[in-house]
């Protein structure tokens, strides 16, 4: 934001309040708003005898005839304050007694009227006026005020800004003066005239569109929004206050108009909150839809340069034909309300503040209005035809839409609230939640501004739209009997085709006749590309409904019974029949893949899949959902034989992501950088049993690379490293070195390694099925031999500290046992653990945090949420605390992998209290009922932050006899 540098210390920069962005920069012309004559704006301020006003202003005419500069006017106004222009004379200021004013005079400054700028300074408790120059000079001042003035009410008219105010409501005003005002603020005194506060300082500014003043004490925003044709100029440069209200809004891209799915009638009454960011089209269509049985429709034709035009309603039977508005409101870049009401055969465009700005009488006109649309109501454009396709695009912004149905045609009877459009971001989806239905809508490039509410999405599992191939393989063959469900939403349109799924060779009508087949593809075309398919014999056909971006489809394919329906939230939009002869006697050529064609190497969709399902001869065979198996986002078949399926795990591929409240994603870990090196500070001994709970993310490397261990020439070594192409321990005693193979291939996947120094094994844990290796020969051992360097994470530690083999991986966590009086014991439990920027492993025994080997390397990145499938406290609050007056106790909870903490007092928020502790302090008075305390974790899960369980402690506040008693 930016506001201009004014110069008189009055009107010097303020701080805003913590709720409103600060300004960054200023700038040497001052900004200003001006008036010509003819508008006003209401500050919703009502003096009294505590009232102090400056006003920083600048006369542009002295032609007319007691201009006032600002105030309120007139015997019921209770009381008066104002200061006017008489022409050929001096500026006139006035304080009135509470009752009629006329009665005196506030007295005369003796400045002449002239057209430079003053700061006029009314000070009621002072009982003075003084008139200063904008280098701070006083350049007049009276004290005459009357003396037998109470100034004891106030006021029951607010003060005006540009004219004097003369009703209770400030929506009239008199005297209107041709002038510029540069700001002002209003103080009260205290009940002595002692102190003054500071109430409402009024900036120049300009807020959808409008130029008004923001209020940097308040926040509120003041303009003359109704008054379109006499619409304040403006210099300098204004403060840009972005309007918090949440919108959405749309680039103009063929793709970013948005299908609410509702077909209008002749009882629809429209009502669109918008404001166009650009003038960019001959027909700007803000909402609407456009067929030759009914159009409904809310446009801005506009043309020449600079860009022109006026916005037009239309609600009629037929092809429609533009209707202005009375006045006519000039298509522009401001904030608008536009309503359609067809039952009353009435149109109106209003400002934000409800204010009408034009409107129209539609009774004489000869339409009919008695056919049902065939087209659905889109907003930032125009629908055209039953499917939702789009045209004449805008670019604008929508903070709400609201649709209503009249019981009677003719507008009498009680309306219907049947959608509410508001603002969502659902899952990354930017968008419009229906506060009636539920149901989201939502399209191509639109993006969000404001205090958009967010809101989880269903479990799925993501490609993005970064255009990277992206296969996975159910392994199954469609047959003349099979039925595939796949539940998606496209990311991004582009000109090539693009295959949700695909089972076969290629497409041709001889081996169509042959082999099964089936594809479900959006047909590029330019963002004009419509929903196709091929089932069986039936090849290439389109279902006419648009292939768009951030719409979800849930899309039928079943041979076996020769059907095709695409589904949008629910609502069957289109069910196709297929002819019987479309069924292939043979099996598909190749295995059906998901988000790509059948080859697995082209034609790769870019989507967000929410659940994909195979009906063989009518029976559910496999159920495809989204899960996270070992770190690693796919989908798994939860009926069948299908297994888990994810992109490749070759180095450097492609992989999903995933949201959604889904399944096997909570473990949290930390990820290294190639380099980065973690001491745990622990040196095994012979007594020691490690479980090491690990990922690789790269195996690549032909020399090898060493997950963990202790890489030294002492008595005990021990290290979990990869070799060529397989997993490998080392472990040694007495410097005779023991390597041992588990026959495993090295991968990505997730494993656990214990190495038991104890009883001399090796154990490793991938998905619960254990491979265990042997070590009691090629080695001598001694009870007392122990590692002399620590155990390092992400590489082995020499004795020096120096890393060797820095690998690539994730770590879960590490738990470390030691047998003494063979008495099995924790001794140390190393869970992800972040605390501002430090990301590492944390000891919930001791509460060590793991050091980095190498200083001048990054600390690790941390993911997921909780440890082995659930929100694991490192630390829990006690149970209860009793404290007495002038104790406190300090409450810790530590969760693995939280980003931040919320605390609360018997339910209600802590402000500040974010971190890992918090202070309760004794509370007098609160000595019959405990006071609850409670933590929750908050977790960043994929880029979406998830509350944990909250953990409470009871604080007992003890009478003042009591001592503090812990537990």
């Amino acid at each position: 934001m930016k506001h201009a540098k004014t110069l008189h210390s009055l009107f010097a920069s303020a701080t805003l309040a913590a709720t409103i962005a600060a300004p960054t920069a200023s700038f040497a012309a001052d900004a200003y708003i001006e008036s010509n004559g003819s508008q006003f704006i209401n500050t919703g301020y009502y003096p009294s005898g505590k009232t102090k006003i400056a006003v920083d202003f600048q006369l542009t005419s002295t032609a007319e005839s007691k201009d006032c500069v600002f105030g309120n006017y007139g015997a019921s106004a209770g009381f008066s304050l104002l200061l006017y222009a008489r022409p050929a004379n001096t500026y006139f200021l006035f304080c009135g007694k509470d009752g009629d004013w006329s009665s005196g005079t506030a007295g005369n400054p003796g400045v002449e009227i002239d057209m430079t700028r003053h700061t006029m300074v009314i000070d009621v408790p002072g009982r003075k006026g003084t008139m200063y120059a904008p280098d701070g000079t006083v350049q007049g001042q009276t004290t005459d005020f009357n003396s037998a003035w109470t100034c004891n009410n106030t006021a029951n008219w607010p003060i005006a800004l540009f004219a004097s105010c003369n009703n209770a409501s400030g929506t009239s005003a008199r005297q209107g003066v041709l002038a510029r005002i540069y700001g002002a603020k209003i103080w009260e005194s205290d009940d002595n005239g002692a102190t003054y506060s500071l109430l409402h300082n009024y900036v120049p500014a300009m807020k959808g569109g409008y130029v008004g003043f923001y209020d940097t004490e308040t926040g509120d925003f003041l303009s003359n929004q109704p008054v379109t044709s006499a619409a304040f100029t403006y210099g300098g440069e204004l403060l840009e206050v972005e309007d918090d209200s949440p919108y959405v809004e749309s680039d103009g891209s063929f793709w970013g108009a948005v299908d609410t799915r509702y077909f209008p009638n002749n009882t629809t009454k429209v009502e669109v909150d918008f404001r166009q960011t650009e003038l960019w089209a001959s027909h700007d269509c803000v909402f609407g839809h456009y067929a030759s049985d009914y159009t409904l429709i809310l446009y801005g034709p506009v043309s020449g340069s600079p860009l022109a035009g006026t916005y037009k309603l239309v609600a009629k039977d037929g092809q429609y034909a533009g209707l202005e508005l009375s006045p006519t409101v000039a298509a522009d870049t401001r904030r608008h309300t536009a309503v359609i009401d067809v039952p009353n055969r009435h149109v109106e465009m209003r400002a934000p503040d409800g204010g009408i700005q034009g409107q129209a009488d539609l009774t004489s006109k000869a339409w009919t209005w008695n056919i049902n649309a065939t087209s659905p109501l889109a907003l930032l454009g125009s629908s055209d035809g039953a499917y939702g396709k789009t045209k004449q695009n805008v670019k604008a912004r929508i903070y709400g839409a609201k649709i209503w149905e009249n019981e009677n045609p003719d507008g009498s009877g009680e309306w219907i609230e049947k959608h509410v459009f508001r603002p969502c971001n659902k899952g990354g989806i930017v968008g419009f939640k229906d506060q009636v239905t539920g149901k989201f809508v939502s399209g191509g490039n639109l993006t969000a501004g404001g205090n958009v509410p967010e809101e989880a999405d269903d479990p799925y599992i993501d490609t993005g739209t970064s255009g990277m191939a992206i296969s996975l393989d159910t392994g199954y063959y469609v047959t003349a009997n099979t039925c595939v469900v796949c539940d998606y939403m496209p990311l991004k349109q582009q000109n090539s085709q693009q295959f949700p799924f695909e089972a076969g060779d290629s497409v041709s009508a001889t081996n169509a006749n042959e082999k099964s087949y089936m594809r479900l593809y959006g047909n590029g075309s330019n963002g004009q590309g419509d929903i196709a398919y091929t089932c069986g014999k039936v090849l290439f056909q389109s279902t006419s409904i648009p292939y768009k971006p951030n719409v979800r489809r849930k899309v039928t394919l079943d041979a076996y019974n020769g059907k095709v329906k695409v589904e949008t939230d629910g609502e069957v939009m289109r069910e196709i029949t297929l002819d019987g002869s479309c069924r292939n006697p043979n099996p598909s050529s190749t295995t059906l893949k998901i988000l790509s064609n059948g080859s697995g190497n082209a034609n790769y969709c870019m989507a967000r899949l929410y659940s994909f399902q195979i009906y063989e001869s009518g029976s559910l065979v496999r159920d495809y959902r989204p899960y996270v198996k070992n770190g690693v986002a796919g989908l798994r078949d939860v009926v069948g034989d299908g297994g888990f399926i994810t992109a490749s795990n070759a180095a450097n591929a492609p992989k999903l992501t995933c949201g959604g409240n889904i399944e096997g994603r909570k473990d949290a870990y930390i990820e290294n950088n190639h380099k980065t090196v973690l001491d745990l500070g622990y040196k095994a001994n012979m007594s020691s049993r490690i479980e090491f709970d690990y990922q690789w993310l790269d195996v690549s490397n032909s020399g090898g690379e060493v997950v963990c261990g202790a890489w030294n020439d002492g008595t005990l070594r021990y290290c979990l490293w990869y070799y060529g192409s397989k997993i490998q321990f080392i472990f040694s005693g007495n410097n005779a070195v023991k390597q041992a193979t588990p026959n495993i291939a090295a991968d990505t996947m997730r494993h656990t390694a214990i190495m038991d120094m104890y009883n001399r094994s090796l154990a490793y844990v991938t998905d619960g099925v254990t491979n265990s290796v042997a070590v009691n020969s090629g080695a001598t051992y001694s009870a007392s031999d122990a590692s002399v360097s620590s155990m390092g994470v992400f590489a082995g530690l020499r004795t020096s500290g120096a890393p060797q083999m820095v690998s690539l991986a994730r770590v879960y966590s590490v738990r470390i046992y030691e047998t003494i009086d063979n008495v099995e014991t924790l001794v140390h439990e190393f869970l992800p653990y972040k605390n501002g920027d430090i990301v590492s492993l944390r000891d919930t025994v001791t509460g060590h945090v793991a050091e980095k080997a190498t200083t001048s390397e990054p600390w690790p990145t941390i993911a997921g949420m909780g440890v082995d499938g659930a929100e694991k406290w490192v630390k829990e609050l006690p149970a209860t605390a009793s404290l007495s007056e002038g104790n406190n106790v300090t409450l810790t909870a530590a969760a693995a992998g939280a980003i931040r903490y919320k605390w609360t007092l018997n339910g209600e928020v802590i402000d500040g209290a974010t971190g890992e502790t918090c202070t309760a302090t004794w509370r007098k008075g609160h000595h019959d009922t405990p006071d609850i305390y409670a933590c929750t974790a908050v977790y960043d899960v994929f880029g979406s932050e998830t509350e944990g369980d909250p953990v409470t402690c009871e604080v007992a506040n003890l009478p003042n006899a009591f001592v503090l008693i812990v537990r």
